[in-house]
């Protein structure tokens, strides 16, 4: 009995030394031997799902074991694991940077697989959006006689991954997706293309006043109009409004300069007024509501309040102990204010 496993341990042995040693020239059965597809179970995952793929032979001639090769996408695609069905052991998968090696040995003598077979089934989870290919590069095959030859397949599969949102674009904004995504679901803001929210871009004066007045739901008469705004504007009707309600008041010339990106503290001032305007704000913060912050220095007088109690009643948190308020404010700041603000005012 000692012997027998011996003998199987040993044969076993000398064929996984045959693979690291060069392809041999000699002819053998695996010359020969079938034909390699990848089946993907789906091409459009969404983000964070599970994907399998499926490596099969077919027309297999006496293939006693097998190496497979592929490549892919490792920012996009996380590697889970390998399994073969096929009879007798695998060899634990090797991945480095985007390559990923399988082996697999049939155990003890006679006639490796013939006709179909699947050899192995991966699996992966989607970690990133955009498109990944996948290819199956080539196979090793290992004859029962130890004779051994490589096919170069270059098969491949491109997968598109989705997130599950409306966007695709929000991957460094997690802290914004759940505000963007359900004032999305509200038709309070849109994207800026084809499942695209550009959560980086500026956003300007107009802008913000819009989002603003649609997310509080203020309506009014129209106020006297600033110079700069054409009457054919899609936010003259919204700027002319809040400028009747005291929301906004344009500087010495009459003009509001829409077009010109609003920063965080001008973002907050209009949301303070707003919120006063519409009953739903009597607090006033103050200097202590700051102390956390090592910017304060670079409020300006006329904003430092509306700063203070915005932070004050939640809305405004800041980052890096800093509420930079000379800062533009971008499309995910921006909505991530009002989706607090209509939590704050339920």
């Amino acid at each position: 009995m000692f012997l027998r496993k011996w003998m199987k341990i040993s044969f076993v042995l000398v064929l996984f030394i045959s693979w690291i040693l060069p392809t041999t020239s000699w002819a053998s059965e695996a010359d020969e031997s079938g034909t390699f597809t990848m089946k993907v179970s789906t091409l459009m995952p969404n983000h964070g799902d599970t994907i399998e793929v499926v490596i099969s032979g077919q027309k297999l001639t006496d293939v006693y074991a097998f190496e497979i090769n592929l490549e892919y996408d490792p920012t996009r695609l996380t590697f889970i694991d390998a399994k073969s069905d096929a009879p007798g052991f695998s060899v634990p998968p090797i991945v480095k940077d985007s390559h990923i090696q399988l082996a697999h040995t049939k155990v003890g003598k006679g006639k490796g697989l013939e006709g179909e077979q699947s050899l192995f089934k991966l699996h992966f989870q989607a970690i990133q959006n955009g498109n990944n290919e996948l290819t199956l590069s080539s196979v090793k095959l290992v004859d029962s006689k130890l004779g051994n030859f490589t096919k170069q397949i270059n098969a491949k599969s491109t997968l598109t991954i989705h997130h599950p949102y409306a966007f695709d674009d929000l991957d460094s904004f997690d802290w914004a997706v759940e505000a963007i995504e359900d004032l999305a679901s509200k038709g309070i803001v849109n994207g800026t293309g084809e499942r695209q929210f550009s959560p980086e871009a500026a956003v300007t004066r107009a802008d913000f006043l819009v989002l603003l007045m649609r997310a509080l739901g203020m309506k009014g008469t129209v106020g006297q109009p600033f110079d700069d705004i054409k009457a054919d504007a899609y936010y003259a009707q919204p700027v002319a409004i809040a400028r009747n309600l005291g929301i906004v008041q344009g500087d010495e010339a009459n003009q509001f300069h829409p077009k010109a990106s609003i920063t965080r503290e001008d973002m907050m001032v209009l949301t303070d007024r707003a919120l006063r305007v519409s009953n739903h704000l009597t607090q006033v913060g103050e200097q202590s509501d700051l102390l956390i912050f090592g910017d304060v220095s670079l409020i300006s007088d006329y904003a430092f309040t509306s700063v203070a109690t915005l932070v004050k009643i939640g809305l405004i948190h800041g980052y890096a102990n800093q509420v930079f308020p000379q800062d533009t404010t971008n499309r995910a700041q921006a909505a991530v204010l009002i989706y607090n603000l209509l939590t704050y005012i339920k």
